[in-house]
């Protein structure tokens, strides 16, 4: 038996996460514990809590595994660097120590005696830690594995053949020329934050039109012959400065599509039609490097990972492109998953066991539940324990009251699936108006999730059978049938899409539970989900963030545990 410690840090959403025997047993971003969106710390409290999930003290772990990302370069001797050859703990962070920008990353790590020096650490390249993270957690024996994303030491993409457990590296694009960072730029462009803001992009892509297609289309092209993307590097800065003074973008871009969004001005048509510009050449770029990649590999199921994989709108064409007969996309497909790819590469264990779902966090006890509540006001709110709150759940929602959701284990991954999710109904606009304007506090344009009993999924959306693994992770889009939008505006976006979770009984229960109550209740097999957070803010993760964020963010009512808060009636 072995127990790999996987580790992302230094690059955003900070993780952790835990393999026994080929099996995910935990994982946890470091965001959900320390608050701070897309944090990039050493995960201390995230291993913590895969520790505690597991039952296992540090001593206990065999060795851990760390993807490479550029900045660690400059910070690990040449011979720790050398992949597939264990360095240790210890040595890591006499490295760290040497550098004063990460001194007191060292100086929190010895203090805090988490891991044992002689603790093995096994180097794993990015793109393979990606590539790992969604093959080696997939139903499939033999598959294409493509990654996607900004940058991992010298490559943005990559192609592997997956076979009985091991996987072949066949191609790579080389940094600068990038999917991902073509798409950042132009998100920074549009006044957006890049490597953290793209989903919003991709969104407002829906409102617009065709103007700024040809301009868009000079930014990049992809070679069929050799499989390289190349961007044309005149419009781009991201290679040419220090990553705290990079715009992403150069002067000439301003040139072509004329002046940059300040995040404080209004969107207008000019910025629509640029983000439809943009996905439409992302899609594209995508779907061609697919099509090299199944001739280099020609197989008919795909995994797909890296921060490109989070996008639902490129992801539904790929879906839509006929080219395979499955797809597994991994759910924490950006560099948070990347701990679990590590893990698994590093472990090389002759077992594989395919991830069902991605409850993969820490769950609370009823006492720790009680022991938040008592932060909620007496007199304004009532608290009462429920022996069935996925009814009490349906009877809200059927009631238009917006809720709070907050059960069992903690997601792993950007998306609430209905662990840590708000919840409503999905029959009027007005609700996701009223959660967008008040609750979320976001932009208006963002459209939100429909959560769908899986067995009735068909009779509302057009989900290719292609996709069945990707819908329960809420990683694609797809089209609401014309006759079924009326019933469901809520959760309708502009160009008719909605962005799919399809709720299993058996690997999702609880939630399975709210949707079909709900559908007794309003003949609906739909409900609104989306992430139980306030704006700006990670996903909460215990009790205490759900009370306070519930108090806050001016909800309706909270279903904690088994306990049910709402407005008190006297």
């Amino acid at each position: 038996m072995t127990l790999t410690l996987g580790l992302n840090f230094g690059t955003h959403d900070a993780a952790a996460a835990i393999v026994h025997d080929g099996t995910v047993v935990a994982a946890v971003e470091e965001e959900r514990l320390n608050r701070i969106k897309n944090t990039k710390v050493f995960p201390e409290q995230a291993i913590r809590a895969c520790l505690s999930l597991t039952g296992a003290h540090p001593r206990d772990l065999d060795q851990a595994a760390l993807f490479v990302d550029p900045k660690l370069h400059l910070l690990l001797a040449p011979s720790n660097l050398r992949y597939g050859t264990p360095a240790s703990i210890g040595s890591l962070l006499s490295d760290l120590g040497k550098y004063r920008t990460r001194r007191r990353l060292h100086d929190t790590v010895r203090r805090s005696g988490l891991l044992p020096d002689r603790l093995p650490l096994m180097p794993v390249p990015h793109h393979r830690a990606h590539a790992a993270s969604a093959y080696l957690t997939s139903p499939f024996d033999d598959a294409l594995v493509v990654t996607l994303d900004g940058r991992g030491e010298y490559e943005t993409a990559a192609i592997y053949d997956g076979s009985n457990g091991r996987m072949t590296r066949r191609h790579h694009i080389l940094y600068p020329h990038s999917f991902g960072y073509l798409y950042s730029a132009l998100t920074r462009y549009l006044g957006f934050r890049p490597q953290s803001d793209e989903y919003k992009v991709m969104g407002l892509a829906a409102y617009g039109g065709p103007r700024y297609l040809d301009q868009i289309q000079r930014l990049a092209r992809f070679d069929q012959r050799t499989g390289r993307l190349h961007l044309d590097l005149r419009y781009f800065d991201h290679h040419r400065r220090p990553s705290a003074r990079r715009s992403l973008f150069s002067p000439a871009l301003v040139e072509l599509l004329g002046p940059p969004r300040r995040a404080e001005d209004e969107i207008t048509d000019r910025h629509r039609d640029i983000a439809r510009a943009l996905q439409y050449l992302l899609e594209q770029l995508v779907g061609s490097y697919l099509a090299f990649a199944q001739r280099l590999v020609p197989k008919r199921s795909l995994c797909l990972a890296g921060g490109v994989a989070l996008n639902c709108v490129a992801n539904a064409t790929v879906i839509a492109s006929g080219r395979f007969d499955r797809i597994f996309i991994q759910p924490a497909a950006g560099d948070a998953g990347a701990s679990i790819g590590a893990a698994l590469a590093a472990a090389a264990s002759p077992v594989r066991h395919p991830l069902r779902h991605a409850f993969l966090g820490p769950s609370y006890d009823e006492g720790t539940i009680r022991s938040a509540l008592s932060g909620v006001p007496v007199g304004r709110y009532q608290v009462r324990r429920t022996a069935e709150p996925h009814r009490d759940a349906a009877r809200l929602l059927s009631a238009e009251k917006v809720i709070g959701w907050f059960q069992g284990r903690m997601e792993f991954g950007p998306r609430a699936l209905g662990a840590r999710s708000i919840l409503a109904s999905p029959q009027h606009a007005t609700t996701a108006a009223r959660i967008n304007a008040m609750i979320k506090q976001r932009e208006a344009f963002r459209p939100f999730a429909p959560a769908v009993l899986a067995e009735r999924a068909d009779d509302f959306f057009a989900l290719p059978s292609d996709g069945a693994l990707v819908y329960p992770y809420m990683l694609a889009t797809a089209a609401v049938h014309r006759h079924q939008r009326d019933r469901l505006p809520a959760v309708v976006h502009v160009d008719g899409s909605a962005r799919v979770q399809t709720v299993n009984r058996d690997t999702n229960p609880l939630l399975w539970n709210v949707i079909d109550a709900y559908r007794q209740l309003s003949g609906l097999p739909v409900v609104l989900n989306t992430s139980f957070n306030g704006a700006d803010e990670p996903i909460v993760c215990t009790p205490s963030d759900a009370v306070a964020t519930f108090l806050r963010c001016g909800l309706d009512a909270l279903v904690v545990g088994p306990f049910v808060v709402e407005e008190s009636t006297r």
